[in-house]
């Protein structure tokens, strides 16, 4: 195993494949975590993705974790968004999954890995190296994210010679993220607000008598639960929250 790359299978995921596959890399597995999140109808464009991945010459491999619904459980909270130490889905969810797969399969951590981190996603990813020589999230391994410097032109360039339309907005892995906006609130499905909800209720209160639920009302005008929080993201309200993404690339 000469390379890892990891993909959510949204855009900018398909694009670095892509790239991988024009560099004349021939060797690579191609790596997708699954959440137990994901949107209902995102298991069909995984299944497609990994059909084109074989077609590539390429290896798919699924990585499954506990699922967010049990991970909430188990912490007896919810993931907070903004990226703070709070935020702990990815890590749960994703890294450390990979991380204990990795061992597995590349004890001798000799396999480079790759991710689709572009710099003109967010502030905070302005300055994200192309090489970490050791990466920490990644076991020690290699890290190279060749698509930094991409706009998101250059990026639908790539997409164009792929079977994928560029989406119009991010991956659906997690639906909706921790860090989701109004934008993407508002448009959540009655299915998803349901199950939302319904693992609202089941989580009860905190010692504090506080609902355990999933978007912190501090951060969505005091709204609690799920259904007022999309009341409020359908409202005339601005969102005044920068959206943020994790920075280890694990999310993209």
């Amino acid at each position: 195993m000469s390379h890892i790359i990891f993909a959510s299978y949204g855009n900018d995921s398909i694009a670095l494949i892509q790239w991988a596959h024009e560099a004349g890399i021939r060797e690579a597995t191609v790596v997708y975590s699954d959440t137990g999140w994901a949107a209902d109808w995102w298991p069909n464009r995984v299944e497609k993705a990994e059909a084109w991945v074989r077609s590539l010459g390429f290896w798919p491999v699924r990585i499954v974790s506990e699922g967010m619904a049990n991970l909430v459980r188990r912490k007896k909270a919810w993931p907070r968004g903004g990226g703070g130490k709070f935020q702990f889905c990815t890590q749960e969810l994703k890294q450390r999954p990979a991380l204990e797969w990795m061992d597995r399969v590349d004890p001798d951590k000799e396999a480079t890995c790759m991710i689709g981190v572009r710099r003109a996603e967010s502030a905070n990813r302005a300055n994200f190296p192309e090489w970490t020589e050791e990466s920490e999230r990644h076991g020690g391994r290699s890290l190279h994210a060749p698509l930094v410097r991409h706009t998101d032109l250059q990026r639908d360039i790539l997409l164009t010679r792929t079977p994928f339309e560029p989406l119009p907005y991010r991956s659906k892995e997690c639906y909706p993220c921790v860090n989701a906006g109004k934008r993407e609130l508002k448009l959540l499905d009655k299915h998803r607000i349901f199950r939302i909800r319904r693992l609202e209720i089941e989580m009860g209160t905190n010692s504090k008598g506080n609902e355990r639920v999933m978007f912190s009302p501090a951060r969505h005008g005091g709204a609690v639960g799920i259904e007022a929080v999309v009341r409020d993201a359908q409202g005339e309200t601005l969102d005044m929250l920068t959206t943020t993404m994790c920075d280890g690339g694990w999310c993209e």
